[in-house]
């Protein structure tokens, strides 16, 4: 995150509950690159150091670059959690598939199970922009769910 812990938006909770599912945090920390390695895929993503400088007009102080502070982090897997309104087309072009009237799927909140038989969404598919740790439980119950789903033991 680009700026200190104490300017994150969103509640301790939420932090907390995101640790407990495996996320670490690189405050003053702003992303520069993906980099991919031999085989294609993500393996690294290179970093750049941030101090906070002067309030910007919401009165929090702005993220400044500090040259010559880039540092490299390996990965595998990048989560860019934006905040933006999940796309309806989804619910528009799959039959049988249930949404509400803003375009959100229907599905069932402990199993991710939708309208349409083998079917499973979560995340911000389903609540609208929501906490990353929100959609990475929803995954994890649904998993469950499609387990049992394939196995018959539903």
């Amino acid at each position: 995150y680009r700026r200190t812990e104490n300017e994150m938006p969103g509640g301790l909770h939420d932090r907390e509950l995101a640790r407990e599912e495996g996320a670490n945090y690189e405050f003053l920390t702003q992303p520069v690159q993906f980099i991919a390695g031999d085989d294609g895929r993500l393996a690294k993503i290179e970093c750049l150091r941030m101090e906070l400088g002067e309030p910007d007009k919401s009165g929090r102080r702005r993220p400044v670059p500090i040259e010559g502070t880039n540092f490299i982090v390996e990965a595998d897997t990048v989560v860019l959690a934006l905040g933006y309104w999940p796309d309806p087309v989804i619910g528009e072009t799959t039959p049988e598939l249930e949404t509400h009237k803003w375009g959100l799927i229907v599905a069932d909140s402990s199993t991710g199970a939708t309208s349409r038989p083998g079917v499973f969404a979560g995340g911000d598919g389903v609540t609208g922009p929501d906490l990353v740790v929100t959609a990475m439980v929803a995954g994890r119950n649904a998993a469950k769910a499609i387990d049992q789903y394939l196995n018959g033991t539903e």
